[in-house]
């Protein structure tokens, strides 16, 4: 089915971004949905159960980073074998990242099961959120595997130019997972699991989803078919994909560990912090998750555009997507300046977290805007393969800025400090991302090197 694959290589360049982007848009929000469904719900039951998942998610995000890795591989070469007009090709490396992803997601989902409660400790969890996170962490972990099957399965389609089966796929887990949390947190039908229930919820619907996207691509019913032979580990290939997903793998799991260094910093505030920064990073994650869309329909127009020898387009993509991010998340972070109060009040309505998310959002909302359109640059290194330089973007203004200014700030303000770091980390992230486009070796398409 061709007619669902856009072609980003000719035709009016903004129409198509626009046309490839919302899809990965809504299912970005969709993503976002896991958390927010959670915080709801899990806000009912106190703190200490709205803190668990909070806690918990650095260390997870950086367990997916890996998947996040294989998804930019499987684009970036998807897209640029198919704006060169390889289809076949472009089908046997969903088949080569999908064998890779299934063998490294069951690695890395056992070490974090067992891992969980001493790296939780580490970071400083107590009491209840220790015992709490424990078993949202090791849920998560243990169902690792059907997050990277969405994750490797949507990537390759958008690289194709088809964003609608990512989304399509999302809606699926995201939706029965709406269903399923309140029903196993709260014992509805189902024993009262609270945590562990909402942990359940989101892995059973990820399941869900995973099985009927391998049911896509084996059986082709959305235009790209790969055989059981694909599967089958191709060392020239191999080393291709390790070579584009390590650096982006590499990029996003140091800073998920500067994450949860951060997250270590909050939780020695308190829970009160811990609740109302859990909560201000799930609303403008589903603004990143808005200009991560565009952003993804930058990596496909600048692999497509490379692959195909047109370079000039390719600019104009980013061009394009940079600026529209930062008009646009703009406008939404205006709303979360003079609003953050009742945004925090609608998730958990405790005082304290309600006054702690209004300097939250107060201070924040500012620099938001500066990392979307960060985004849309970074892309273009992803969209092309070469992560490197993503990579180290994504270092340095997370462990070059963040950090540093989070342990120097917090002594000099308390825990305001870890705003305002927040602020200046986003600001520079827009800074090292022009320099290093500005070098301009994204523009050598990596698959020049390769031939079948």
């Amino acid at each position: 089915m061709d007619a669902e694959r856009i072609n980003m290589v000719e035709g009016h360049l903004f129409k198509k971004m626009v046309k490839l982007a919302w899809p990965v848009i809504a299912a970005n929000l969709l993503q976002t949905m896991y958390n927010i469904i959670d915080a709801f719900w899990l806000g009912k039951l106190g703190r200490d159960a709205l803190s668990a998942p909070t806690i918990s998610w650095p260390v997870i995000f950086t367990a997916l980073s890996f998947a996040f890795g294989l998804s930019v591989a499987a684009s970036s070469l998807v897209s640029q074998y198919t704006g060169r007009g390889d289809e076949e090709t472009s089908a046997f490396i969903m088949g080569q990242v999908l064998s890779i992803s299934l063998i490294l997601s069951i690695c890395i989902g056992t070490a974090g099961a067992v891992l969980s409660r001493p790296i939780l400790t580490v970071m400083g969890a107590k009491d209840a959120v220790l015992d709490l996170g424990d078993v949202y962490m090791k849920t998560i972990f243990l169902g690792s595997p059907t997050a990277f099957v969405l994750f490797t399965v949507g990537g390759a389609f958008r690289g194709w130019g088809n964003s609608r089966i990512g989304m399509n796929l999302t809606a699926i887990s995201v939706l029965l997972n709406v269903v399923l949390d309140p029903l196993m947190i709260f014992g509805i039908g189902f024993p009262r699991m609270g945590v562990f229930g909402a942990a359940l919820a989101t892995v059973i619907s990820r399941g869900v989803s995973a099985v009927y996207a391998l049911y896509i691509i084996f059986s082709g019913v959305r235009g790209m078919k790969i055989r059981p032979k694909d599967l089958i580990p191709h060392w020239r290939y191999t080393k291709l994909i390790f070579k584009v997903s390590f650096f982006s793998s590499l990029g996003q799991s140091i800073t998920s560990l500067g994450f949860t260094f951060v997250m270590s910093v909050v939780a020695r505030f308190g829970a009160a912090l811990i609740s109302a920064f859990g909560v201000g990073n799930r609303v403008t994650s589903m603004m990143i998750m808005f200009s991560g869309g565009v952003a993804a329909a930058v990596a496909t127009a600048v692999g497509q555009a490379l692959g195909a020898g047109k370079e000039d387009r390719a600019v104009r993509a980013i061009k394009m997507g940079a600026w529209f991010n930062f008009v646009i998340i703009g406008g939404l972070c205006v709303l979360t300046f003079f609003y953050g109060r009742y945004v925090t009040a609608v998730f958990i309505n405790d005082p304290e977290v309600v006054e702690i998310g209004k300097i939250y959002f107060k201070l924040v909302s500012f620099s938001i805007p500066f990392f979307a359109a960060m985004q849309a640059l970074m892309a273009a290194l992803d969209g092309s393969g070469h992560t490197f330089q993503s990579a180290v973007v994504n270092i340095a203004r997370l462990w070059g800025v963040r950090i540093p200014l989070v342990y120097l700030l917090t002594n000099l303000y308390g825990f305001t400090g870890i705003f305002y770091a927040m602020i200046a980390s986003n600001i520079a992230a827009l800074i090292l991302a022009i320099i290093a486009l500005s070098i301009g070796t994204w523009k050598k398409p990596i698959i020049n090197v390769e031939g079948r």
